[in-house]
């Protein structure tokens, strides 16, 4: 009798154990589940420092507005090895690149040091006006040492120009030429800049170029490209 009642309380104790324990686990976990966040590079960077970009539209321009807030809670040094603060990246929708801003302009190799303090900002400011319509992805950061402050998002250009090509025809008067596209000939008026091209088109050629629709629907050529 006293085994048997040691055995009651053994096993009496392991069950409570295994009930506590189990207790324990599920406060556990929940309270895991209610701070769980994914740590990402730009999570890490977000806590220092906040980017946002803003896109207009004007005229034939998109304007690219990037702002990067301090929100460390202290005072942040950034060092930038060239004159240029802040870089972009457009992507297509396939995810190739078409576009880098540092790729097109010149910048110093002055280093340069900023610092700002808490919840103040910088910004850079973006035109593009050499993209065709159609959409995009870009990529906003900065050039510091210390920091990227990456931020990314969606750009859909609608005021520019589109792409075209085809066989080109002939002249049909001064301003005007005739391009046969996949068999349907179509009239574009021609700009100062593609009027001084048109000595080099040759008749029965196929031609690549940049156009746009003016206010009364006319299709007019900017330029011609090569492909």
């Amino acid at each position: 009798m006293v085994t048997k009642k040691i055995l009651i309380i053994i096993s009496s104790t392991v069950v409570i154990g295994l009930l506590a324990s189990c207790g324990i686990e599920t406060k556990s976990n929940g309270g895991v589940e209610g701070i769980k966040t994914e740590t990402t590079e730009g999570n890490e960077i977000a806590a220092n420092f906040l980017p946002t970009i803003d896109i207009s539209a004007e005229k034939n321009e998109t304007l690219v507005h990037y702002k990067v807030k301090n929100i460390s809670g202290q005072t942040k040094k950034l060092t930038f090895p060239t004159g240029l603060e802040a870089d972009y990246i457009v992507y297509d929708q396939a995810g190739k690149k078409v576009k880098q801003f540092s790729d097109e302009v010149a910048s110093t190799q002055a280093i340069r040091e900023i610092t700002l303090e808490n919840n103040q900002e910088m910004t850079n400011d973006f035109a593009i006006t050499d993209l065709p319509n159609g959409q995009y992805k870009i990529e906003v950061f900065l050039t510091a040492k210390e920091e990227e402050a990456k931020s990314v998002t969606n750009l859909i250009i609608k005021n520019s120009f589109a792409k075209g090509s085809g066989t080109y025809v002939g002249q049909m008067d001064p301003h005007t030429i005739e391009i046969d596209m996949e068999g349907k000939k179509v009239a574009y008026q021609l700009s100062d800049e593609a009027r001084n091209q048109l000595s080099s088109l040759q008749e029965g050629g196929t031609v690549s170029f940049h156009y746009i629709e003016n206010e009364a629907g006319q299709k007019v050529i900017q330029m011609f490209v090569e492909e």
